[in-house]
């Protein structure tokens, strides 16, 4: 059986072309933009890579990562752990022409790789007032007439 707020939440970071993946690189955290490919029937964000890069070393040392996604008034956050694949058919069935501009050594290279992301927990924010509604909310929580404003949704979800 699904959940709402998982189903909500699998289709809300479908809408997304990037994401801030985020590893540690010894004690320091380490972030940079990627193109995830979203697979709700995995239950996966998936992301294509070189098995030389950075990340993967990240990965195989501490596989906790965190990604954050932003686009128009929405936001999600999220940790999950993360490992590398080789796996050629899942290579080939999340390329394509983005893939080939980065990974000009085509799919059929081994040093092209999947990262991919298994999400425990994640955060989401919808900021649902326009800019008039947000300039009252603000007003009204200025003047002491609200705590705060009232101008997004927010939910947890654990995966």
């Amino acid at each position: 059986m699904t959940d709402r707020k998982t189903d909500a939440f699998w289709a809300l970071i479908d809408d997304f072309d990037t994401c801030m993946v985020v590893t540690r690189n010894g004690g320091r955290m380490r972030a940079r933009p990627m193109a995830p490919r979203v697979s709700s029937e995995r239950r996966e964000i998936l992301f294509l890579t070189e098995s030389q890069s950075h990340k993967v070393d990240e990965i195989e040392a501490d596989n906790e990562v965190a990604m954050t996604f932003a686009k128009h008034g929405k936001y999600v956050s999220l940790s999950g752990r993360a490992r590398i694949s080789g796996d050629r058919a899942l290579v080939a069935q999340i390329w394509d022409s983005a893939a080939e501009a980065w990974l000009p050594q085509g799919k059929d290279d081994p040093s092209v790789v999947v990262l991919v992301v298994n999400p425990d927990e994640a955060e989401l924010w919808n900021v649902k007032a326009s800019r008039i509604e947000q300039a009252w909310e603000f007003a009204k929580a200025y003047i002491g007439d609200k705590d705060r404003p009232d101008t997004t949704t927010h939910q947890k979800v654990d995966l």
